[in-house]
């Protein structure tokens, strides 16, 4: 692996095997070393303002964030979820019973760019066109990342999340589900850059 992941495929399936119950989960990825050229990158993105509200009423969701979702193609984040594909595909190889209908493929890459005093995002769920698993890559910033099984977020959970590590949330079509879980991000104290990589069932040929 060129960036030389923190965590083995070993380390990977114990992770991937709690999914199913368990939601959400992070794992140590990259080293510093590897984020700073990362970074780089991403800043130097062009982003669009994300909509204030989506959706109405009881099933709106609030956002404050900057989006980029066509980050050059072929380039260094390109680079980042084709190793990472082929990482989570190795482990998820080893899993018995399987936790996926074949491969994993992770087509779908969008930056997130969050400003510090930035609210976040309220409770949502990942659209339906995305399944089997979804990964995020923290380059930077801090923030609060919370999941729960409905809206209201009475059940949330905080999810440690730190520059460098990667979030695994389960997509339906993993371990047999087909549900999604809801998730929420707040507190942006400092200015914070994610990486989003999905496997998007409407770009497949």
């Amino acid at each position: 692996m060129a960036h030389g992941f923190l965590s083995d495929w070993r380390q990977a399936g114990e992770v991937l095997a709690r999914l199913a119950a368990e939601d959400v989960a992070s794992l140590p990825l990259l080293p510093a070393s590897a984020l700073a050229p990362l970074l780089a990158a991403a800043e130097a993105l062009s982003y669009r303002t994300a909509r204030n509200e989506i959706g109405a009423g009881t099933r709106a969701v609030r956002q404050d964030f900057d989006i980029c979702m066509a980050p050059t193609h072929p380039g260094v984040l390109w680079d980042l979820a084709a190793e990472l594909e082929e990482f989570l595909g190795q482990a998820l190889a080893r899993q018995r019973p399987a936790l996926l209908n074949g491969h994993i493929t992770l087509n779908d890459l969008v930056v997130q760019r969050y400003p510090a005093g930035s609210f976040g995002i309220t409770a949502h769920r990942d659209h339906v066109r995305y399944t089997g698993l979804v990964a995020l890559i923290l380059l930077s910033g801090e923030g609060r990342f919370f999941v729960s099984s409905e809206r209201s977020g009475d059940d949330a959970r905080e999810i440690p999340w730190r520059p460098g590590e990667v979030l695994l949330m389960r997509a339906p079509g993993f371990a047999g589900r087909t549900d999604r879980p809801f998730h929420s991000l707040t507190d942006i104290t400092a200015e914070r850059y994610s990486v989003g990589l999905r496997h998007d069932t409407q770009a497949d040929d």
